[in-house]
């Protein structure tokens, strides 16, 4: 800050007064594009033109599909004093407030009220280009869409003849790895581990990304072409997985979107018979709702979207075969049972 003195020297020989600005509330950001994540408009804004190649790379493929107002997002890069990538980040979320705490140089806070994130990162992480794009950039940009505008449900989603199914579970439940075999065996992939019911719809419009696939490191039995792929970490520091780039599939059709017409529930543990039967819809709702995070008027749409896309129930499938359960998958979207 500039003192007193140094302000009045200034005024006296009728100089510039170039103000200090130690917290960099008055930082320019002056390089600024336009994307749509999941079809959802975002402004980006930011200091480097690294970070806007990294949000094409997050987000590319998808156009605006969605007449929202634009949320936005102000990525602050500054120089740093450690060289090394940050630490895994701590999420917090209170009342209108979201925020993502690394260290004292890799944070974020979101206020979706406002529709605002801010990102602060130094200049080293970015050449931890994984670690800042999963766990800032597309973390913010999640954030945003799932406490403004949709109701996030942790499931993969696959589509057969326009009929949309959502496969539901537990971590390490087989989501990906069953919605990446329907894939390959004709079906639409949607999306492997995330799908996003469209608020204040009536159709179940549930959107995704289609672009990539992440498998855990054994799931190379399944799919001979993961077997001695690449194990990387999620963002450099999370749980090991294989990524996969749908686009690099000639044979597997992807859509971003799908109208979902059953809820399934997976189940591989202690299979005795190989069966789809009913699941509880107070499980299912309970099991839904304790993702959800935003102000009370949302909270109220999502839990309403909720009990509308379970209203005609669901089912669980157990399995411990991986073909019968995309053969019986298949009988459910064609025969409705």
């Amino acid at each position: 800050m500039l003192t007193i003195d140094q302000i009045r020297t200034s005024c006296e020989r009728s100089e510039p007064v170039a103000l200090g600005d130690p917290v960099f509330g008055r930082m320019d950001l002056p390089l600024k594009q336009t994307f749509y994540p999941l079809g959802f408009p975002m402004e980006v804004e930011t200091n480097s033109e690294e970070i806007l190649t990294a949000v094409a790379e997050s987000w590319q493929g998808f156009v605006k599909l969605f007449e929202t107002p634009p949320f936005r997002v102000r990525v602050c890069v500054l120089d740093g004093q450690s060289s090394e990538c940050p630490p895994m980040p701590v999420s917090r979320i209170q009342q209108h407030l979201g925020s993502n705490v690394a260290n004292s140089e890799n944070f974020s806070v979101t206020d979706f009220a406002q529709g605002l994130s801010t990102i602060w990162l130094s200049r080293s992480t970015l050449a931890y280009r994984n670690y800042f794009r999963y766990f800032f950039l597309e973390s913010a940009a999640l954030l945003q869409i799932c406490t403004s505008y949709t109701t996030p449900i942790h499931a993969a989603c696959v589509d057969l003849d326009g009929c949309g199914i959502l496969l539901c579970g537990d971590e390490g439940a087989g989501k990906s790895t069953l919605s990446y075999a329907c894939a390959q065996a004709g079906w639409t992939f949607v999306t492997d581990d995330a799908s996003f019911l469209v608020n204040s719809r009536q159709d179940r419009l549930v959107v995704g990304n289609c672009n990539q696939a992440r498998f855990r490191p054994g799931a190379g039995q399944f799919f001979p072409e993961l077997a001695g792929g690449q194990i990387t970490h999620r963002g450099d520091v999370g749980k090991p997985t294989i990524e996969l780039s749908t686009s690099s599939s000639r044979d597997i059709t992807t859509s971003h979107i799908s109208r979902v017409n059953y809820i399934v529930f997976l189940n591989r543990r202690d299979v005795e018979h190989q069966e789809l039967v009913s699941f509880s819809s107070q499980v299912a709702r309970y099991s839904m709702l304790q993702r959800l995070y935003s102000l009370p008027e949302t909270l109220r749409i999502q839990s309403t979207m909720i009990d509308r896309i379970l209203a005609s129930g669901a089912f669980e499938l157990r399995y411990t075969d991986l073909n019968w359960a995309i053969e019986r998958l298949g009988r459910l979207a064609v025969e409705g049972k």
